[in-house]
């Protein structure tokens, strides 16, 4: 996914710009009276011995400028060339060119030569050729011919040297040569270009590309492969954009800019509504990618506007659009949902069990809205628990409200019932999944707490045990179905007088 875009984008083609220094080169047409074995100050001899030409060794060729040159040759255990020691040290991470004449001597003295080749060192001793900065390629050319190298030294030299290599194409026993002239007076340094670039929207043309040099020496001149002879385009559709900058000490540096293209993004964030129904929730529009500043529309018929967030909206399907700096536009669908309708899904009542007591119960079940839930029984102060207790009988107001006071209300009537306050306890049961009589359990008729039922076999055995009335025994022991016979029970529970209580019996299981 392509990053998101500020209003122009700084894309650094050469690293670490360096303030221009060009270095002079001392005596570049290498003129002296011509002299086999040496060269004419301030060049130096590398390692055994190059020639001031013409006149030695069968070389004859008319220097391209002045009257005299070097020439030199290089094998495997034989290796010449010229240093110059640079009144100023080449900088590491500045770019400097320089350029040269060369040629090919096929032959030198007794030697046939492979073929032409040169290479630049940058070194800091004239024993040593240090770090190579520059190849030439393999040439076969007798004449003089203009080359220009380009280079950037990764550390800082005091010495330029010039001399062949051997290349793969030669065999080990086989020389490489070259003749050089005319070298330029200084190593001149090429200006750094730095680009500010803006992608275009796709399918149209809104791309710029601007051009800042540094280093070399102003004023540059720019010349674009399509384009006008500025630093500055604008209105550029998706592509390659090659930009030759010239500078004032005669050096040049070309590069390639892509304008890329990018499809408008961007996404809808919603903030339902707090309640169902309502219409106070918001969709907040946030661009993915594009030019600021940007516009945001909301609607079938988008209206732009600054602002990028849009409140007072029922929950349902919007179409918004979004549009930044460079009329790049987008539309798209989304939904702004709600919370489900606040709901007593289900109200349990434990009605008053006898006419003694008053154990009246509410236990409230809920659904929708957003929790947490609190409840509240005839307008009394809110809890967090759903239930209700100790309650006598009467109408009850009922209401719940969520997380976003959202509420619902209801009635509810607990009865009491006119009976004796008792527990009651049936002598047969028949767990056969008929649905009537199928768990033997306690007949409640009053408050009781405290409350254990546990019922044994013939022998004695534990075979259920509950601790609540409203549990009750369905027949099996240990996973299978138990006997068919009599089996003994004890109860023991507090009554709504708080006075313990204990009954004994039996009852038969019937299949």
């Amino acid at each position: 996914m392509m990053k998101t875009l500020t209003a122009l984008l700084a894309v650094t083609l050469l690293n670490n710009p360096i303030t221009a220094q060009d270095i002079s080169l001392g005596n570049p047409s290498i003129e002296g009276p011509p002299k086999a074995g040496n060269v004419p100050y301030p060049w130096i001899r590398a390692f055994e011995s190059p020639d001031t030409q013409p006149g030695y060794y069968g070389i004859s060729l008319p220097a391209s400028n002045g009257k005299t040159y070097a020439g030199f040759i290089l094998g495997k255990r034989w290796e010449e060339g010229i240093f110059q020691q640079l009144p100023t040290p080449m900088k590491a991470g500045s770019y400097y060119q320089v350029s040269f004449d060369l040629a090919f001597p096929p032959k030198y003295d007794t030697l046939t030569l492979c073929t032409g080749t040169l290479a630049i060192y940058g070194s800091n001793s004239t024993t040593e050729k240090g770090d190579m900065l520059w190849q030439s390629g393999t040439f076969n050319h007798e004449s003089w011919t203009r080359y220009t190298a380009s280079f950037r030294p990764e550390k800082e030299y005091a010495y330029i040297l010039f001399v062949p290599y051997l290349p793969p194409s030669c065999g080990a026993k086989q020389f490489t040569g070259a003749l050089i002239d005319n070298i330029s007076s200084k190593l001149a340094q090429v200006p750094e270009l730095r680009f500010e670039q803006q992608p275009t929207c796709k399918g149209k043309s809104t791309g710029a590309i601007k051009v800042i040099p540094t280093g070399g020496q102003p004023p540059y001149s720019y010349h674009w492969q399509h384009g006008p002879s500025t630093s500055h385009l604008k209105g550029l559709s998706e592509g390659a954009y090659t930009v030759t900058v010239n500078s004032a000490n005669g050096t040049s540096v070309s590069r390639t800019v892509n304008v890329d293209a990018y499809t408008l993004n961007a996404k809808a964030v919603p903030k339902e509504p707090l309640c169902h129904g309502d219409a106070n929730g918001s969709l907040a529009l946030k661009p993915l990618n594009g030019i600021a500043p940007y516009l945001y529309g909301l609607g079938n018929e988008v209206i732009f506007q600054g602002d990028s967030i849009f409140s007072s909206l029922r929950a349902g399907t919007y179409t918004f659009g979004v549009a930044d700096a460079v009329g790049c536009e987008m539309r798209a669908r989304t939904i702004l949902p709600e919370p489900a309708s606040l709901e007593l899904k289900n109200v349990k009542l434990h009605h008053v069990s006898c006419t003694e007591t008053m154990d009246g119960h509410i236990i409230l079940h809920i659904s929708g809205g957003t929790p947490p839930y609190a409840y509240s029984l005839n307008h009394g102060q809110w809890q967090t628990d759903s239930s209700f207790g100790r309650l006598d009988a009467g109408q009850y107001q009922i209401k719940v409200k969520d997380q976003h006071n959202c509420a619902v209300a209801g009635e509810v009537n607990i009865i009491r019932y006119i009976r004796e306050c008792a527990v009651f306890m049936p002598n047969a049961f028949s767990p056969n999944g008929d649905g009537v009589n199928d768990v033997f359990r306690a007949k409640v008729h009053d408050d009781v707490h405290d409350f254990r039922l546990a019922v044994y076999n013939r022998w004695g055995e534990l075979v259920f045990e509950s601790r609540e009335p409203e549990s009750g025994w369905d027949g099996t022991f240990k996973g299978q179905p138990a006997n068919t016979e009599v089996y003994a029970w004890v109860l023991t529970y507090t009554d709504s007088r708080q006075q313990a209580r204990k009954q004994t019996g039996s009852v038969t299981l019937i299949r």
